[in-house]
């Protein structure tokens, strides 16, 4: 189908409108011929020379009207029908179609007369998100990327809740998906108590209905922001419970704040120093070759590789708070009494764990607050090991830091931040492009729960 100016709005109407327009088209036939025939019945027939003959005429116009009064019934009602069954991905393509091409609408991308239309494909992937997927065969990949704005705002009735949070074209640029969400459908997870954050298994952590992180096709995290979305992560780990086989919960706090007074959290001694928090972190790296070498005796067993997951072992995490002010309490150089304890040491094995301890089930959680996020004191090599990464109530300069200029060119426009309100990603294959998420509304007290847990954790 090509352009034009010119077309009439029923040209880019759903099939359902049309039927109902021909139906009523017919109708308005079907009363004309109605009388027509009421006419040569009631006029004419009585002066005709011979009547019969225009009676018998204004008789086949009279059924002539009552057929196509039937076949506009028909057609009204097969229209309604097709219209009530048709999918929500269906109706919002004939929406976007409409707003695109119909002359009435404007011409947003720029189509000259008679040039050929641009193909749209529309299809739901969750209740209340759409991918939305229009063809470069008429304009560049660019330019139709910048159609998130246009494309939302003709997204009304009962799309107006709909709006574009992501453009993305494909590799060879032959198409551009824009992914539509309901802003207004709220998904987060809401506990009363602890144990409606329970997890469903040992290796997926839950961040709000239909979204979870799952550790066995990803690694550790980077989280710059809110420390209660971190605790929502730990708490589902201690749900979990221990796996025998050295798991731990380590949470590591350089600030010395709330969670430094909870049982097992590693934190400074009164004279700020850090001795403690390194020797955990070398025991937390020991225990993933303790684990790595379990599963390589199993695989040895079975003859084939065997997972964490597969051989029943559940997540060892380890959480750093406040990351950056953490490696500022290491001594850039050894002394000669104590040669280990420097930052070469905390960055060694944090790059340890990072890097090899998903194989294990061992994973960090590396907490970052929003006013370090432009020091400069996160290695890139840890932005990259990160394959989670989550921003708390975020905002483009901080974004950049966390994923990089490059991958926030198509997000959609920004939006209005609440408190648990993040952007997040994965390397899970579900959430690799960067998305709106909601952590979890913890109703209950945080870390009196988050005590008994790591208490109850390691006493087992």
């Amino acid at each position: 189908m090509r352009y034009s100016s010119g077309a009439p709005a029923i040209v880019y109407s759903t099939p359902s409108a049309k039927l109902c327009v021909l139906g009523v088209a017919l109708f308005a036939v079907a009363a004309c011929v109605y009388c027509i025939g009421l006419f040569v019945n009631t006029i004419l027939a009585p002066i005709a020379i011979e009547p019969s003959t225009v009676m018998a005429f204004g008789g086949n116009l009279t059924s002539a009207a009552a057929t196509l009064s039937l076949a506009g019934t028909m057609l009204f009602a097969g229209g309604i029908t097709h219209y009530v069954m048709l999918s929500e991905s269906t109706r919002l393509h004939a929406r976007i179609r409409k707003g695109l091409f119909d002359p009435r609408y404007g011409n947003p991308l720029h189509l000259r007369e008679g040039e050929l239309l641009p193909d749209i494909s529309c299809k739901e992937t969750a209740p209340g998100q759409f991918e939305l997927a229009i063809s470069t065969s008429s304009s560049t990949a660019e330019e139709i990327s910048k159609m998130g704005p246009s494309i939302s705002s003709r997204l009304r009735g009962r799309f107006s809740r709909y709006a574009v949070v992501l453009a993305e074209a494909d590799v060879a640029c032959n198409q551009v998906t824009f992914f539509l969400e309901d802003v207004t459908l709220h998904r987060e997870i809401k506990a009363s108590r602890v144990e409606d954050l329970c997890p469903a298994n040992a290796y997926e952590f839950r961040v709000q209905n239909g979204t979870s992180i799952d550790l066995r096709t990803s690694g550790s995290m980077l989280i710059a922001g809110k420390t209660t979305g971190v605790i929502a992560l730990l708490l589902q780990a201690l749900l979990a419970g221990p796996d025998g086989h050295g798991s731990q919960v380590l949470i590591i706090d350089p600030k010395q704040a709330e969670p430094s007074r909870l049982p097992r959290v590693v934190s400074l001694n009164a004279d700020g120093d850090a001795r403690a928090i390194l020797s955990a972190l070398s025991r937390f790296a020991d225990s993933i070759k303790e684990r790595q070498s379990f599963l390589n005796d199993r695989s040895t067993e079975t003859g084939d590789a065997v997972h964490w997951w597969d051989a029943g072992l559940h997540v060892s995490l380890l959480f750093m708070d406040e990351y950056v002010a953490l490696r500022t309490l290491f001594p850039k150089r050894a002394s000669k009494e104590d040669p280990d304890y420097c930052l070469a040491t905390f960055d060694g094995l944090v790059k340890r764990i990072v890097t090899m301890g998903a194989s294990a089930g061992c994973y960090a959680i590396i907490s970052i607050a929003e006013a370090s996020v432009e020091e400069g004191g996160l290695p890139s090599m840890l932005r990259s090991a990160c394959s989670t990464r989550v921003l708390f109530k975020p905002t483009l300069p901080e974004a950049r830091l966390i994923w990089g200029a490059e991958r926030l060119l198509d997000l959609g426009a920004p939006r209005t931040f609440s408190p648990g309100d993040a952007w997040f990603s994965s390397t899970d294959g579900a959430h690799d492009r960067i998305g709106f998420v909601h952590f979890p509304i913890m109703d209950f007290p945080v870390y009196r729960e988050l005590g008994r847990l790591l208490d109850l954790y390691f006493r087992e």
